[in-house]
């Protein structure tokens, strides 16, 4: 199951350490701002090298679970580039995958147990962003 954080907290045990852990979470942040602004954001979990003790992780990844019927059909820039996978990555270095609250629990938890396991198939943290 995923560990809670906030954001201060998230930054303490993982934004600190390293020059390129600083510029991921700066990112972060604005990709956060970004969900948040949009009013549609109900839970964010973060997952890969940047959840683990790996001192230059290569970018994040998260899962935004969003409101039932959210759609990106009225976003504009920059909000919209949040939820285009290959613009998010390019602009923050953040891989954001996305769903609705309309798809059951069951397949997010599903989801999380895949983005539990890096390559290689071993475990690693998966962390629930307390907003």
């Amino acid at each position: 199951m995923p560990t809670s954080l906030t954001i201060d907290e998230l930054r303490q045990q993982h934004g600190e350490i390293s020059a390129r852990r600083q510029f991921l979470f700066a990112r972060f942040q604005t990709v956060l701002r970004l969900l948040s602004e949009t009013g549609q954001l109900r839970r964010l979990y973060l997952f890969g090298s940047f959840t683990t003790a790996k001192l230059v992780p290569g970018d994040l990844d998260c899962l935004a679970v969003m409101v039932a019927g959210f759609t990106t059909v009225n976003l504009t820039s920059p909000h919209l580039e949040v939820f285009q996978h290959d613009t998010c990555r390019l602009l923050y270095q953040i891989d954001v995958f996305w769903v609705t609250e309309s798809i059951a629990q069951e397949q997010i938890d599903t989801m999380l147990d895949v983005f539990s396991r890096n390559r290689e198939g071993t475990l690693q943290p998966i962390i629930e962003v307390t907003l």
